[in-house]
């Protein structure tokens, strides 16, 4: 688990996020880096193509996009979960970021921000979230002013959160959680620390 300073304030409660180093074992629980495989078969040879798959799942066609996430700080305090689709996120232009998450499942409705990890990820190395699994709702550069991502997850998944966001009904294939609402809590992210690999 995390290590987390915990500073009181008159309304709330701040959790600082230390922010580790992704490594497959780490962050496993979570989902899985998508980078380079070494010392892997492929999935599949033909001529001069090599694939390896990946266990994207998705609960309607999957939506294809591009998203900047500017950087505006990394506090924050909403972090969401998708029951029907698991996400891909994919750098473009190498820029360093970091992923927060917590973990879920299908029986654990609920997270705590004792469950909640930041993790710095490598600008040549993707990541794959499982279903369920809590995530906040922006990736945060490091040492830049934004980061490109391509981005694979499910049209209807996209859509009513969309729609949610233009004055809709909540969505059924997405939760949410405000932890100012449920733990007056917010949580502040971290410089990374240490060798990055």
């Amino acid at each position: 688990m995390s290590e987390k300073n915990i500073m009181n304030t008159s309304i709330a409660t701040t959790v600082q996020l230390r922010c580790e180093i992704a490594d497959e074992a780490s962050f496993a629980p979570y989902g899985m880096l998508v980078r380079r495989p070494d010392n892997v078969a492929a999935n599949l040879a033909s001529g001069a193509v090599e694939s390896w798959l990946l266990p994207f799942t998705s609960g309607s066609e999957p939506q294809i996009m591009f998203n900047r996430y500017h950087d505006k700080g990394r506090e924050f305090s909403v972090m969401e979960k998708h029951l029907k689709v698991s996400q891909c996120f994919f750098p473009l232009g190498g820029v360093p970021y970091i992923m927060v998450v917590g973990k879920g499942s299908v029986e654990q409705q609920t997270v705590g921000p004792e469950d909640v990890r930041a993790f710095y990820v490598d600008g040549d190395c993707g990541v794959l979230l499982w279903q369920h699994v809590w995530h906040s709702l922006a990736r945060f550069p490091v040492g830049a002013p934004y980061i490109d991502l391509a981005f694979i997850t499910d049209l209807e998944t996209q859509n009513e959160i969309e729609r949610h966001l233009a004055g809709g009904v909540r969505p059924t294939q997405t939760e949410f959680i405000d932890f100012m609402q449920t733990h007056q809590t917010r949580f502040l992210v971290q410089d990374p620390q240490g060798p990055r690999s």
